[in-house]
């Protein structure tokens, strides 16, 4: 039976929603540590990190499905609000998501003009200072999901993808390619590099 380890690499407690494992009840991981969730094999489901009570950045896992292997991604269509990683136990390679997409998206901000950020409005939250603590969903927006490509296209699932009918973008389906064979995942969250 393979397993999750979600790591926390900040200094807070961070919740997440659990979707197919853990009878789907939420969990959240102490400031520096790691959480096991026990999967049975041909499962599919997602750990999605939550914001003040909103629905962030996610990783979604099927282990051992077509071909026999595990087919894992990490997406930010219903939000973001800090970094994940995702990656098969002792493979680099199949690492997932940006370790820094955080950094990328208010490097952005702070470079967006007056009329972008005021098409966000209701998108991108910031804090007193304006600095961007976290977006809503970018499935329910397209000039988000612009937005987020300008920094992040290829480097984590943004938009709806291929599903229903529609083709997807082609960076997006990328992100759901198969890992090698089943193995164990690896999470990884931080506010800072999500690298594990």
């Amino acid at each position: 039976m393979p397993r999750i380890f979600i790591t926390n690499k900040s200094g807070h407690p961070q919740p997440f929603e659990v979707h197919g494992w853990n009878h789907n009840l939420n969990i959240t991981v102490p400031a520096h540590h790691t959480s096991t969730l026990s999967a049975p094999d041909k499962s599919s489901g997602a750990i999605i990190a939550l914001h003040d009570g909103h629905e962030g950045e996610q990783a979604e896992i099927t282990f051992n499905g077509f071909g026999g292997n595990d087919f894992i991604d990490i997406s930010n269509i219903v939000g973001a609000g800090g970094n994940l990683t995702i990656q098969q136990e002792g493979d680099n390679s199949t690492r997932k998501g940006d370790p820094l997409f955080m950094q990328h998206l208010r490097t952005a901000w702070k470079k967006a003009s007056q009329q972008t950020k005021a098409e966000l409005k209701g998108s991108v939250f910031t804090d007193a200072h304006g600095d961007v603590t976290r977006i809503g969903p970018i499935k329910d927006h397209p000039k988000l999901e612009s937005f987020v490509r300008s920094f992040a296209d290829g480097k984590t699932y943004i938009g709806v993808g291929a599903w229903g009918g529609s083709p997807g973008n082609p960076h997006d389906n990328a992100q759901s390619g198969a890992a090698h064979g089943t193995k164990n995942s690896l999470i990884t969250y931080s506010d800072d590099d999500a690298t594990p």
